[in-house]
């Protein structure tokens, strides 16, 4: 099965910073039905992706995860971090004040 290993590192980097920073009830939306189905679907005798079997380890910690899927067309400020990352060297990117352009997206949405 095909998926965007972006859109999974992304879930995997959005749930790592979560369990970090001590929430234990999340939903994570994801806009590619291949990579939510991955997710949902794992099976480690399939020669799945070690990303997709690291994203099932951390969703099976002793918390609540519910994932879901999110249209493209509602999901710009995703869209946005991740073409950020795509500008700039993979590692863990950690905003502890939201970026401006993100903040001006959703005062537009309102």
């Amino acid at each position: 099965m095909f998926y965007s290993r972006g859109r999974t590192l992304g879930v995997f980097m959005r749930l790592y910073s979560t369990w970090e920073y001590g929430l234990r009830k999340v939903v994570v939306g994801v806009d590619s039905l291949d990579v939510l189905r991955c997710i949902r679907n794992f099976d480690s005798s399939s020669g799945t992706s070690s990303l997709i079997l690291h994203v099932q380890n951390l969703i099976s910690c002793d918390w609540e995860v519910t994932t879901q899927n999110l249209f493209k067309e509602g999901n710009k400020v995703a869209d946005r971090f991740a073409r950020a990352v795509r500008l700039k060297d993979l590692g863990v990117m950690v905003h502890y004040r939201p970026r401006l352009d993100v903040v001006a997206m959703f005062q537009q949405d309102r």
